[in-house]
């Protein structure tokens, strides 16, 4: 239930069923995010690799496998042409529709600038919208050595992504090697997909069937998103966490613009207790737009005593969400 605005998630765990989950790679880095996250032992529920190219999708791991626009595109990719992408994701939404029918949260997995990436993984997320699901988008940019044609293409996906999804996250490529300078490529596309799927992570611990209703006002419209990470530890004030959060997201989308939010704790088994993590969360939601609403849970881990770590997503909300 919300107090305000702000929701609990995740806070009678114990025996109530989990949310049904489907996450889709769509395109090749898309697929690449998906078979990497198999490869760490991560599963989110039932795995879909969907993409243009019939080759790269043979070789994809998943438990299931789509391949878009079979009359559209012939198996031979998307080509960066965002509207062949487009088509080929709509040519296969019947299919689609039959694969997320039983789904609650649908994740999208993208990296755009390609055609299938920036064309079809909107149309995904508007299929599972409209199967009832609620879409959970996550994409990367291109890195600025990719080129300007990626790079405009990816711009496009970027804001159609925000239109079709409940919440969509893009994530800069050049923003790992940006933190990491001498880290390589390969080792900068893994530390992007560790960084991508960690909303997912942490939402497949916490969520149970009864909090769908608040997650979905939360997101419902949310549009565009950004992640900010935070830590402190006790002898600091574990509300500096949250600081740290949103030090990392400013200047880029400050509170103050925000009406939706997503804050994902990290924390011992015994401290901070709930009523101190809701303090926390409260002091965010007084500092967003009148009317925000505000999602929030807590994962305990005894390896992480006497600290506090978060994840936030915060969104301005589409006007017609």
């Amino acid at each position: 239930m919300g107090d305000g605005g702000i929701y609990r998630l995740g806070g009678a765990s114990e025996g109530l069923d989990r949310p049904t989950m489907t996450v889709v790679g769509c395109g090749g880095a898309g697929c690449n995010t998906l078979a990497r996250a198999a490869e760490c032992g991560m599963v989110f529920g039932t795995h879909v690799a969907a993409n243009t190219d019939a080759q790269h999708l043979l070789g994809t791991r998943a438990h299931k496998k789509v391949l878009l626009g079979r009359a559209t595109t012939f198996g031979r990719g998307a080509n960066a042409d965002i509207a062949l992408g487009e088509r080929a994701g709509e040519e296969t939404a019947p299919q689609l529709e039959g694969l997320f029918s039983e789904s609650d949260i649908v994740v999208v997995l993208a990296g755009l600038g390609g055609g299938t990436g920036s064309g079809a993984a909107p149309v995904v997320a508007d299929v599972a919208r409209r199967c009832g699901a609620i879409a959970f988008a996550l994409a990367t940019m291109p890195f600025s050595i990719e080129g300007s044609t990626r790079r405009a293409n990816a711009e496009v996906g970027r804001v159609t992504l925000s239109q079709r999804a409940d919440i969509s996250v893009v994530l800069p490529n050049d923003r790992m090697l940006d933190e990491s300078p001498t880290i390589g490529l390969l080792d900068a596309f893994k530390a992007a997909d560790e960084r991508l799927l960690e909303p997912v992570c942490m939402l497949r611990r916490l969520l149970t069937k009864s909090d769908l209703p608040d997650l979905r006002r939360v997101l419902k419209g949310a549009g565009s998103a950004h992640i900010g990470r935070g830590r402190s530890h006790r002898r600091m004030g574990y509300g500096a966490a949250l600081e740290d959060a949103l030090g990392d997201l400013h200047p880029i989308i400050p509170p103050r613009v925000c009406s939706r939010a997503l804050v994902l704790f990290t924390a011992g088994t015994s401290e901070p207790r709930d009523p101190d993590l809701y303090e926390i969360v409260r002091s965010l939601h007084l500092a967003m737009r009148a009317g925000a609403e505000v999602a929030w849970g807590v994962h305990r881990d005894p390896a992480v005593e006497d600290e506090l770590q978060v994840l936030v997503l915060l969104a301005r909300g589409n006007p017609k969400g």
